[in-house]
């Protein structure tokens, strides 16, 4: 069985998550994640999902507070010698309809994989009207710099993203979304004991007497 403990502190406000992953019948995982929802005022069922998938293939989380239900379904296959990935999400309520039930919500996404360092990404919402397009180079023999240059159709605006890896874990990425004018700053370091810690900040360029947001989160994995 493996653990797997989340902190996170943003701004004033610290948060915790927990998961549970055991192995089941044959590839498949069993998991169940709690956020500190769950246990703020006592046991209870908020902030738990629970999770039974098969890597790869297909994915269903259920969060027994609201009755929300997650179904994924991955395949791949090569199509004239390009790796091409297809998931399908959707996403719905299992409880009895209220007057004002969520939506049921269904994404498609894509992927083609040219080679090792280049890659188109398509991703589409049911109903929305656009997608997004994602074009993933990385640079090098190595391959330690990745470019992400992204066009969301709905919004008519571009998303940028640039990844330096470091040999002993760290990352350095940065990020820049054109319709919100925020701008990204993140540095991570995966160790070798089976943690990891990220720091991020974001400034808004739009209105640049704001202060920066910053972020930092902690992971922690456990064999139990």
């Amino acid at each position: 069985m493996k653990a797997t403990v989340k902190g996170r502190f943003e701004g004033d406000k610290a948060t915790a998550a927990t998961t549970l992953a055991v192995p089941a019948a044959g590839d498949l995982r069993f998991k169940a994640s709690a956020t500190e929802a769950a246990f703020a005022n006592g046991p209870s069922l908020r902030g738990l999902t629970l999770t039974l998938e098969k890597p790869g293939a297909f994915l269903i989380d259920l969060k027994p507070h609201n009755q929300d239900a997650r179904f994924q379904f991955m395949n791949s296959a090569l199509v004239l010698d390009k790796r091409v990935s297809l998931t399908y999400t959707h996403s719905t309520s299992l409880a009895p309809a209220p007057a004002a039930a969520p939506p049921s919500r269904t994404a498609l996404d894509c992927s083609v994989t040219f080679d090792p360092a280049n890659k188109v990404n398509f991703s589409h919402s049911l109903g929305s009207g656009g997608c997004r397009v994602k074009y993933t180079y990385a640079h090098g023999v190595d391959r330690l710099t990745t470019i992400e240059p992204l066009f969301d159709t709905n919004k008519n605006a571009w998303e940028f993203a640039v990844t330096r890896k470091f040999q002993g874990g760290d990352a350095v990425k940065g990020t820049y979304h054109a319709s919100t004018k925020l701008l990204g700053l993140e540095w991570s370091r995966d160790s070798k004991a089976g943690g990891s810690f990220k720091v991020a900040t974001t400034f808004d360029m739009s209105d640049q007497s704001k202060a920066p947001k910053l972020i930092a989160e902690s992971t922690w994995n456990y064999e139990i």
